[in-house]
């Protein structure tokens, strides 16, 4: 539903740009994004970047979000691509993946979604979105408060990037999710 609300006020709203998932999965998330995009946008140019390792984290440092419960099919993600023409599956670490040219030649991201569990893996996602998200966009962020190993959490990633933009908190969900608007 968060997913569905933000995509019909970038609607209204005419906001555009393109959107990207940081940590895929299984890409359910992922494809209802493009769903509603296109329910919405009819119109929509927008290319959705879907980006994972599929091999789970880079470090063990959290108990239970580690390599082992979070592998997934990068063969099945990749899937998706064929069902959506808009949609682009990259696989790698995000310090690789952010790499890729076609990734780096993204200039205006309306909708990004992190979901990758840990400070560590958040650190290059933050980076790569503090001067792409246009005013309107939507971030939405999982497992917000999670505290690592070392007492990090994506918390302190996101108030210490965006504490001088202006990004207003719009919603919760799940255990430890927030969504908020950047409105410049």
């Amino acid at each position: 539903m968060n997913i569905k609300n933000a995509f019909y006020n970038l609607s209204l709203d005419q906001i555009t740009g393109d959107c990207i998932e940081f940590g895929v999965f299984t890409g359910s998330s992922f494809k209802h994004a493009i769903r509603v995009d296109a329910k919405f946008n009819k119109k929509s140019k927008s290319l959705f970047y879907g980006l994972d390792s599929f091999e789970g984290f880079p470090d063990d440092s959290h108990p239970y979000f580690n390599q082992e419960n979070f592998k997934s099919s990068y063969e099945r993600a990749k899937k998706i691509e064929k069902k959506f023409s808009n949609a682009r599956i990259i696989k790698g670490f995000f310090s690789d993946s952010l790499n890729n040219s076609e990734v780096k030649d993204i200039k205006k991201i309306k909708f990004a979604y992190i979901d990758c569990d840990l400070y560590t893996s958040a650190i290059e996602p933050i980076k790569f979105l503090e001067n792409r998200l246009v005013i309107g966009s939507y971030l939405m962020i999982d497992d917000f408060v999670n505290i690592d190993r070392h007492g990090r959490s994506i918390s302190e990633l996101f108030y210490s990037t965006f504490n001088e933009k202006k990004m207003v908190f719009v919603s919760s969900f799940g255990v430890s999710g927030v969504i908020y608007r950047y409105v410049g």
